[in-house]
């Protein structure tokens, strides 16, 4: 998990001569300075998969750096920010734009729950939970599943927890918004269970999408701890909201821990033909070795197929790729 080292920020409070017999009650704000340092060394057949190219190259992919802050507005409401960037830079081509945006919100808080305005996750993504086992990788879901997206414009309300379920929703304005060609678009989340697996070995999430980036979607999605197991599953059914294109997909994953080792094997398929040329199949299996709860180093092998005709059969091998990638990974 993410370890921020908090920094107190103090004000300086003025109290004029009449007032300085009286007890003045500040409320000191937080802010959490936090990221995500790692570098990778890939090579990649065909440059077919997302997120890598073709031949060798070393990547920090996803690396980032951020703060959060929140402040207590009165005995009620908490208010609370975060700024995200993502960080590119590391190789040649990427010195002109070595930033890009990430979450980029504002919010308040209490027991009504939470209430979110700026760049997040949408709904739909988020309710992956932890299927993902190569999240940020080359072999993360998104390489075929559509949604999985990050949008500015939008407003994000998260319910209070209540017995095990709560409900989210996210808003996308549309005007201004070229993602949504000035359409308005939304999702909405009911989830049952624990997302981090630590009070209940179970997590569920039922989600519907309309409009959100272009897209109309459902998903289910499963994950469910067992001994030293962690198994998951998700079933997408995805259609273009001003296309043709539709189709169904999903991902099985599983993972064991064994000390500091951690095996794990993910398969998944998609034939909307949304995010690749063709349906594909998806298989991906690596290692992880954890030096502590911020720190891994890991190794994985992801394979992609796409098919076009008519039976689903990949078509040629140039239709295929492979990536072989190791890497060193320090959340702070």
């Amino acid at each position: 998990m993410q370890q921020a080292t908090k920094i107190a920020i103090t004000s300086a409070v003025l109290i004029c001569p009449a007032a300085a017999a009286n007890t003045v009650s500040v409320t000191v704000p937080t802010v959490s300075f936090y990221g995500k340092a790692e570098v990778q060394l890939a090579h990649t057949d065909k440059g077919l998969l997302r997120y890598t190219e073709q031949g060798s190259q070393l990547d920090t992919p996803f690396s980032r750096f951020g703060l959060r802050g929140e402040q207590q507005l009165n005995e009620h409401v908490t208010a609370f920010f975060t700024y995200e960037v993502d960080v590119r830079g590391f190789d040649e081509k990427n010195t002109q734009s070595p930033f890009a945006a990430r979450n980029t919100f504002i919010g308040i808080k209490g027991n009504f729950g939470q209430l979110i305005a700026g760049r997040n996750d949408t709904r739909l993504k988020t309710s992956e939970g932890g299927v993902d086992l190569f999240n940020e990788t080359s072999a993360d879901i998104a390489q075929i599943l559509p949604g999985q997206d990050r949008l500015g414009d939008s407003l994000t309300y998260i319910s209070p927890l209540y017995n095990q379920w709560q409900i989210s929703v996210t808003y996308v304005l549309g005007q201004d918004n070229e993602l949504q060609d000035g359409k308005d678009g939304g999702a909405i989340s009911l989830s049952y269970g624990d997302s981090k697996l630590k009070q209940q070995p179970y997590f569920i999430t039922l989600t519907q999408a309309q409009s959100l980036n272009g897209l109309n979607a459902s998903r289910l999605m499963w994950q469910q701890q067992l001994a030293n197991f962690t198994l998951g599953a998700l079933l997408q059914y995805s259609k273009e909201t001003d296309a043709q294109r539709s189709g169904t997909g999903g991902y099985i994953s599983l993972q064991y821990a064994m000390g500091d080792w951690l095996p794990k094997l993910q398969l998944g398929r998609d034939t909307s033909q949304l995010r690749q040329q063709g349906r594909a199949n998806h298989y991906t299996a690596g290692i992880d070795y954890l030096f502590n709860s911020q720190s891994k180093a890991y190794f994985f092998v992801t394979h992609l197929d796409l098919a076009n005709d008519s039976d689903g059969t990949v078509a040629d091998s140039s239709a295929t790729d492979t990536s072989v990638a190791v890497g060193l990974q320090y959340r702070f």
